[in-house]
């Protein structure tokens, strides 16, 4: 198989509106601010949200009167077709395989790779974003003209035998070597998708008996996990080289702060204090970018924001092993552990 290392010019510039894909399991008090803060830092020209048809419902009244670009929601469940490509025959895939991670992990995780595939319209560079990252501080977008992600997560930490299963996946199932970075893993949690080089990886997967999303489930039997941002990178560093951009670790990721917030954590209950004092009255459900990003340079000073917060919204986050936890987990002010899950009130249940 041939593959292309040029880049499409008519994507490739900063001055050039792109779209932008989020996979969305359930809204967040934080979602508005993760929206409007990525227009904010790049010209985006519209949002496509894949969820659940409930957060769909209750997002759309709402989503008109934000701060940021356009938006148009997929309903998840027939993202990719119906019958044997629906959600549900998808995690019935899933649920075959013994001792496989959350179903709704992985299936997040096809949406991403699938979304210029479905969505036609969407530009031939997208960037994709997880719905838990609030920017702050920011980063270049472009790197000459390339699009650029940042490195957000030190590979000093965390669980060794996942990143192991990882590296092992994109060796054997993909036949390129793992990209690997001195300092920051490539699981930045957001990634410039190129059409050209996620269509030449899905037609690895694709065959005449089964759809690409079948095949990439069943490849997981054997390595019981996968990361789609590190597997593109990595295609992309093996076939489209002069199209992988990304800033090292120490750019954005030495600042950024990832922590559990679902709307009961620390970061939330010092924002809505500081809210009352400023403004008189509790913020809203939905509070805006601007008002996160007023309450973040009143805590940390305005030359030491941190470039961005990951607030994750499973409680597993809580009971993780001090050994698991990430740099930017235990350097955060916000980190929830079981002992401030307890004075906070959140039951963590058996």
């Amino acid at each position: 198989m041939s593959h292309r290392t040029d880049i499409a010019s008519d994507q490739s510039s900063d001055q050039v509106p792109h779209d932008v894909f989020m996979p969305l399991f359930s809204e967040g008090w934080h979602t508005r601010a993760v929206l409007e803060g990525l227009c904010f830092h790049t010209k985006v020209r519209s949002i496509h949200i894949a969820a659940p048809a409930e957060p769909i419902e209750r997002l759309k009244p709402v989503v008109e009167s934000w701060n940021c670009a356009p938006i148009t929601f997929h309903w998840e469940d027939t993202f990719f077709g119906v019958d044997l490509l629906s959600k549900a025959k998808l995690f019935e895939r899933l649920n075959a395989i013994p001792e496989l991670y959350q179903p709704g992990w992985f299936y997040q995780q096809l949406l991403k790779f699938g979304a210029q595939e479905i969505i036609t319209s969407l530009s031939d560079w997208t960037l994709i974003w997880d719905s838990d990252l609030i920017i702050l501080g920011g980063w270049p977008f472009f790197i000459n003209d390339i699009p650029a992600f940042a490195l957000l997560q030190d590979r000093s930490a965390g669980n060794a035998d996942i990143v192991a299963s990882w590296r092992g996946w994109i060796n054997d199932t993909l036949g390129v070597e793992a990209i690997e970075d001195a300092r920051g893993t490539f699981i930045p949690h957001h990634m410039w998708f190129y059409r050209p080089a996620i269509q030449e990886l899905l037609n690895r997967f694709q065959g005449e008996d089964r759809h690409w999303t079948q095949s990439v489930i069943d490849s997981v039997a054997t390595h019981k996990s996968f990361s789609e941002y590190w597997a593109v990178a990595s295609w992309m560093k093996a076939h489209f080289s002069k199209a992988l951009a990304y800033h090292p670790y120490e750019v954005a990721g030495a600042t950024t702060e990832r922590f559990f917030d679902d709307g009961r954590g620390l970061f939330t209950q010092a924002f809505s204090q500081w809210h009352e004092r400023q403004i008189g009255k509790k913020p809203r459900r939905f509070p805006s970018y601007d008002s996160i990003l007023s309450f973040v340079k009143h805590e940390y000073g305005e030359e030491r924001i941190p470039s961005s917060l990951s607030l994750e919204g499973s409680e597993r986050h809580i009971r993780k092993n001090i050994a698991n936890r990430h740099v930017e987990e235990l350097r955060s002010r916000w980190l929830v552990t079981e002992k401030e899950a307890a004075e906070l009130g959140i039951s963590l249940g058996q």
